[in-house]
């Protein structure tokens, strides 16, 4: 295992530290969906996917909203399989 694959094993943030929304937000970004594209899905406003972006971005210690993506990616807390390749 290499040592940035270790590191994420021991340093990854507990799966639950993220909410169901913040969880379900990051998959629609990971999908390339924008905040607007997102609210629009979701039934929500374009603040509160902001908000719950933003929160999920804090809590996985990330700068930007595409390093959140692919922590949350890297983490296991979404994958490729089963979260990218659902409905639109």
């Amino acid at each position: 295992m290499s040592s940035f694959t270790s590191s994420l094993t021991t340093e990854a943030p507990l799966r639950h530290g993220l909410s169901h929304r913040e969880r379900e937000c990051l998959v629609w970004s990971a999908r390339g969906k924008t905040y607007a594209e997102t609210a629009l899905i979701l039934g929500l406003s374009f603040g509160s996917i902001k908000s719950y972006l933003d929160t999920a971005r804090y809590k996985l210690n990330a700068v930007t909203l595409p390093q959140a993506t692919a922590l949350a990616v890297a983490y296991g807390i979404i994958t490729t399989a089963a979260d990218l390749a659902g409905r639109e």
